[in-house]
């Protein structure tokens, strides 16, 4: 495994994740981000999207090559089996190239950005500690509302496929609430970035 000491960050739509990487970010910290790695695995030429090919059809494929996302989520999504296999081989590619960007990380420490982390996500043997970070049921609804104009409906239907903050708070080792406005959150980033490098520090000289 890397010695890049890894701190896993994760929460729900709207909790204002992003706001906390990205202020990480800003202090030196190498940020990956599964979200975009899930895009570049599917990208021409790469193999993950071959292999989709071969398990869906042609059909998933634009003229120009690159994946149709609205025909592979409208198969994948057909069937339990379907997703499954969507899974199968997606997920180790995403932790593959997950992996390969952790071991290139030049820095104490890195962050991995995980959306949808559970309890029992392959991503938690990669980290060392988990960041959770929270924020109120209507502070969330408003702030998606905002950025995305969907109904209230939409959002919390969203909202119902993900774990709750509850949920989340079982396997946080740090939490950050982000009710109130973007100052308090890059406090908050600021002070756990002294621990993390700390604790960084330890975990090299424990080798």
């Amino acid at each position: 495994m890397p010695m890049t000491y890894v701190i896993g960050i994760t929460g729900g739509i709207g909790s204002g994740k992003t706001v906390a990487s990205d202020h990480f970010a800003s202090l030196g910290v190498p940020i990956i981000d599964t979200d975009v790695i899930a895009r570049l695995i599917v990208e021409p030429e790469q193999p993950a999207l071959q292999e989709l090919v071969k398990a869906f059809g042609q059909s998933i494929l634009l003229a120009s090559g690159y994946l149709d996302r609205a025909q592979l989520r409208q198969l994948a999504f057909a069937n339990d089996k379907s997703k499954a296999t969507l899974d199968a081989i997606t997920h180790p590619a995403i932790r593959k190239e997950t992996v390969r960007q952790i071991q290139g990380a030049n820095s104490p420490y890195c962050m991995v950005v995980v959306p949808l982390l559970t309890a029992d996500s392959p991503f938690r043997a990669l980290m060392k500690r988990v960041l959770v970070v929270t924020a109120d049921k209507e502070v969330k609804i408003r702030r998606v509302q905002k950025r995305s104009g969907l109904e209230l409906a939409e959002v919390e239907a969203i909202m119902k496929t993900q774990l709750n903050d509850t949920q989340r708070q079982q396997f946080a080792d740090d939490i950050i609430a982000n009710n109130r406005d973007i100052i308090d959150v890059q406090q908050a980033v600021e002070k756990l970035h002294q621990q993390y490098l700390n604790l960084a520090k330890s975990h090299i000289n424990d080798k």
